[in-house]
């Protein structure tokens, strides 16, 4: 039970870093999307750098600012160890600001849609997250999640 406690900690505290890290990057609500990184590595079938480098820069080509999330074992799906931020910042292409890699025992879907509720972004995902619709009906809004899939080289959006 401690140990539950604990991971809802960590994830509030994670998710507060979060919204503060954005709001001092002076990065407009508008233009800020988050991403499901751990979902969007499997767009084209196995994890793939090259599918998540591909999402990242179709989203930046649209103008938008993605924030990717991962759970903690994407750095085993992708290369067999743990990536932190700054490794995984290196895989995306991105400043390692704009990447978080939740710790273990903490769900990243959980700081994925509080993440979008508080700052009102769109959530690049296939996930359907139907386990939290309820705690964050914005899963069921119109708009507010971005599909996806790979082929053939490139992104297309549903």
């Amino acid at each position: 039970m401690d140990w539950i406690v604990g991971g809802v900690l960590a994830g509030l505290a994670l998710v507060w870093r979060l919204i503060n890290r954005s709001a001092k990057q002076g990065v407009a609500a508008d233009k800020s999307i988050v991403v499901d990184g751990s979902n969007v590595m499997h767009w084209g079938g196995d994890p793939s750098k090259k599918v998540l480098r591909g999402v990242i820069a179709s989203l930046m080509a649209k103008g938008w600012s993605p924030h990717v999330v991962f759970d903690a074992n994407a750095g085993y799906k992708l290369r067999d160890h743990f990536m932190d931020e700054n490794e995984m910042a290196r895989v995306c292409k991105l400043p390692a600001r704009q990447i978080t890699v939740v710790d273990s025992g903490v769900v990243a879907d959980g700081v994925i849609l509080q993440m979008a509720k508080v700052q009102g972004l769109r959530v690049v995902s296939n996930d359907r997250y139907r386990d939290w619709s309820v705690k964050y009906p914005l899963v069921k809004k119109r708009g507010r999640m971005m599909r996806g899939t790979w082929k053939g080289g490139n992104v297309i959006w549903r």
